[in-house]
């Protein structure tokens, strides 16, 4: 699968925060599974409360989690989607399944 096309069980286009989502994986997470595993730890890691804080920035996007949701940030001027929070439940989902491709490519 190409990953421009990739999209998660409940993926709406219409949504700004699943654009963004799809975006992050694609600029910053790449076709590497490790680094989707590592996210996916990490978040669950901050959501079991086991660390304070958990972020970062990759090639096109900054994330921090916050008790809303996963903020996630265009490093360029012009997106017209961010700055924006994005639920944990799609975060989880959109992660897993991401390094589930990434595993069969």
């Amino acid at each position: 699968m190409n990953q421009e096309s990739f999209t998660w069980r409940g993926y709406d286009e219409g949504l700004p925060a699943h654009r963004t989502l799809q975006g992050f994986l694609v600029m910053d997470v790449q076709y590497s599974s490790r680094h989707a595993d590592e996210l996916l730890a990490g978040i669950q890691t901050y959501l079991q409360g086991k660390r304070e804080q958990f972020d970062g920035s990759g090639n096109g996007y900054e994330f921090e989690c916050r008790p809303e949701g996963l903020y996630i940030d265009c490093l360029y001027e012009g997106d017209p989607d961010t700055p924006i929070t994005v639920e944990y439940s799609t975060v989880l989902q959109a992660l897993t399944e991401w390094s589930q491709m990434c595993k069969n490519l």
